[in-house]
């Protein structure tokens, strides 16, 4: 989260330097105390105290700025449903604004904040994925775009593991070709997460009780070339 701090405060110590040399209005005032409470912390007063500022100074060069502050702020307080919205607002309102991959970011970041574990529903993970996907493809060269590899991968992760969870009540209900079609999808989709090896461990162990021995064998081989060192591709020699 620091690369998003420091956005925030440069952005806003650029308008206020600029201003310096001239009287205050009224807009700048309400601007510059808003960014003292942010720098206190005070991010749910700055989300609340900004909520108007678009509608009090529609023509202000601080609008486009506050409704960055207030986007930030509401998500350094946790209100992410908040910070979606905005977000998604600023997006459609500034298409060709030189900050709007920064507010793409933050949708993706926002929904990324909601996304749950492997074992629930994982409605918020897919989104996460389709708006790092948008940021990437839209905004490639983006600092943004460049630092949500890491937590995409952790959202592939997510969602394989969810697979493997759903998998593995299918096998323990004795449902072998819904759970197989679980791990078959985690070795079409997800090959590069962390569950990978014991999809492949269950895959084989799916194939092994529908009484598929050759694909039960194939399946481990693959396990046992690729990961020859797992704990799973040693479970997985009574299918060899």
């Amino acid at each position: 989260m620091k690369k998003i701090f420091s956005f925030a405060l440069i952005a806003f110590l650029i308008v206020g330097c600029a201003s310096d040399k001239v009287t205050k209005t009224a807009a700048q005032t309400d601007f510059d105390t808003a960014v003292k409470k942010l720098d206190k912390g005070r991010y749910g007063e700055v989300a609340l105290n900004l909520q108007n500022f678009s509608t009090k100074y529609p023509y202000s060069k601080y609008t486009t700025q506050a409704e960055l502050l207030r986007l930030f702020a509401a998500y350094k307080n946790g209100e992410y449903v908040l910070s979606e919205v905005l977000s998604k607002e600023f997006a459609e309102r500034h298409p060709r604004h030189p900050n709007v991959d920064y507010a793409k970011y933050m949708l993706a970041m926002s929904h990324y904040r909601q996304s749950s574990p492997a074992k629930n529903d994982q409605e918020q993970t897919l989104k996460a994925i389709e708006s790092f996907k948008r940021l990437f493809k839209e905004h490639p060269q983006s600092t943004y775009a460049k630092d949500s590899t890491n937590r995409l991968q952790r959202l592939y992760n997510r969602l394989a593991g969810h697979e493997l969870n759903v998998g593995k009540f299918y096998f323990d209900k004795g449902r072998y070709v819904a759970a197989a079609n679980r791990f078959q999808m985690i070795l079409e989709k997800y090959q590069t997460t962390t569950a990978i090896e014991e999809g492949l461990y269950w895959l084989a162990a799916s194939f092994d009780k529908l009484g598929i021995a050759e694909n039960a064998h194939q399946t481990a081989m693959i396990l046992k070339h690729n990961y020859p060192n797992s704990d799973w591709s040693r479970k997985a020699a009574r299918f060899l």
